[in-house]
């Protein structure tokens, strides 16, 4: 992807600056300000997306990964859920909506009164530990697929009621092969600080 022309029909969001924070239920105003930050981090990220970029969103639910995709322009989001087929998160639909909100606010847009939801019959996990491989393999799909996508939609592409064993497979190894690179870049830099350290107790 980082060397063909599709990238510039992508943005993505780091789950990482929007996580999922359990908050006591009596704290009903501090759950709402933690709603509120994560919105606010969304929609400057939607505020950078062009417009015809989709926005892929990774994230954690609780104890559970789904993929969201917005069209922030047009106001229209699309969840893939390995487990759903139903809008089960309302705190997430919560922070995308006020995201969108914010988004036409910083743009000074007037925008939906409410954005559209369309929940994608996405391919079924067998189990319940396998959600954070399905949410890769949306992605990857979707980024294969670009070209059906602007023709006949994003929902045209979902069919199949599963993935094969060899497609998450895939990205299992693609999984590893990242971590196993990563590993090695630091263990090269421990290296290097090692040595860079001997070589200074010499001096």
């Amino acid at each position: 992807m980082m060397t063909d022309t599709i990238k510039g029909k992508f943005r993505f969001v780091n789950p990482h600056t929007i996580p999922y924070i359990m908050t006591p239920t009596r704290d009903k105003k501090g759950k709402l300000e933690q709603l509120n930050q994560r919105a606010t981090v969304l929609a400057d990220r939607l505020s950078s997306a062009s417009v015809d970029q989709l926005v892929l969103v990774p994230c954690n639910v609780g104890c559970h990964w789904i993929l969201t995709v917005i069209e922030p322009y047009t106001e229209i989001v699309y969840v893939l859920d390995s487990l759903s087929h139903r809008m089960r998160y309302e705190d997430w639909k919560y922070i995308v909506e006020m995201a969108l909100r914010l988004f036409n606010s910083n743009k000074g847009r007037k925008g939906r009164k409410k954005p559209v939801w369309e929940i994608l019959q996405a391919p079924r996990q067998p189990d319940g530990k396998q959600c954070g491989y399905y949410v890769m393999r949306f992605m990857r799909q979707i980024i294969a697929e670009i070209e059906t996508i602007e023709r006949d939609g994003l929902r045209s592409i979902f069919k199949a009621a599963e993935y094969t064993r060899a497609e998450i497979d895939e990205v299992r190894s693609e999984v590893a092969d990242c971590i196993q690179d990563h590993i090695y870049d630091s263990l090269c830099i421990i290296l290097l600080f090692v040595i860079n350290s001997a070589a200074a107790v010499y001096e």
